[in-house]
């Protein structure tokens, strides 16, 4: 079965090297190419193939591919996971040879967890999220489906991120910190509060972008 990348910049790259990296240890997935919303990937595509996802949809059977979501923006990505889901397409979970994947860990379909991460004990990541390079996950975390995790982000022990939640290179996160849904997280952000939502936070220690948010939050 063949794997197609849907994306066309960063994010794509990213997960193209992780299945370049398991090439190397002769686990990797048969890559076809990219799908692409409208032209081609920002990167050479070294003599892959490049596709519309509207072209691939329509002539490419789910008997005979599976697509992973390298895109961003995690609103995107969960659009877009409900269209090759209701057309039938499965979702590889890829792992970077170089990650380091701890006893009960439970990754979702569709999930890219990128080179050097450490994903210690007795945690579960959803569905779609991306992992990005040297993340970190301690014991007992819970991160919802489509989310990103930074470069270099850190979550502590026993911390819960919400679905759609984007976290900032660098941001870090106390122990039992709890997040809502379609947050924003900052660059070098750290996290001492627990947020319910649909806000960016930013900043040490990590506070919403208008003030009265804060203040009606913390009265």
């Amino acid at each position: 079965m063949k794997l197609w990348i849907s994306g066309a910049s960063g994010a794509a790259l990213e997960a193209w090297a992780v299945v370049q990296a398991l090439r190397d240890v002769q686990a990797a997935p048969d890559l076809a190419g990219f799908l692409s919303l409208d032209g081609l990937p920002s990167f050479p595509l070294e003599g892959l193939k490049c596709m519309r996802e509207s072209d691939f949809l329509a002539t490419v059977s789910p008997d005979d591919a599976q697509v992973v979501l390298a895109i961003g923006n995690p609103n995107t990505r969960c659009s877009l996971a409900e269209i090759f889901a209701g057309a039938g397409f499965s979702f590889p979970t890829l792992v970077h040879p170089s990650a380091v994947i701890g006893r009960r860990v439970t990754l979702g379909a569709g999930t890219i967890v990128m080179a050097g991460s450490v994903l210690e004990t007795s945690l579960s990541v959803g569905e779609h999220c991306l992992i990005n390079v040297q993340a970190t996950i301690a014991h007992e975390c819970v991160v919802g489906s489509y989310c990103n995790l930074g470069p270099g982000s850190h979550l502590a022990g026993f911390t819960q991120i919400g679905d759609r939640s984007d976290l900032g290179t660098g941001c870090i996160f106390r122990p039992g910190i709890k997040l809502g849904t379609d947050m924003v997280v900052g660059a070098g952000a750290v996290v001492v509060d627990d947020w319910p939502g649909s806000m960016t936070i930013v900043g040490i220690p990590a506070k919403p972008l208008h003030s009265s948010i804060w203040t009606q939050a913390h009265p």
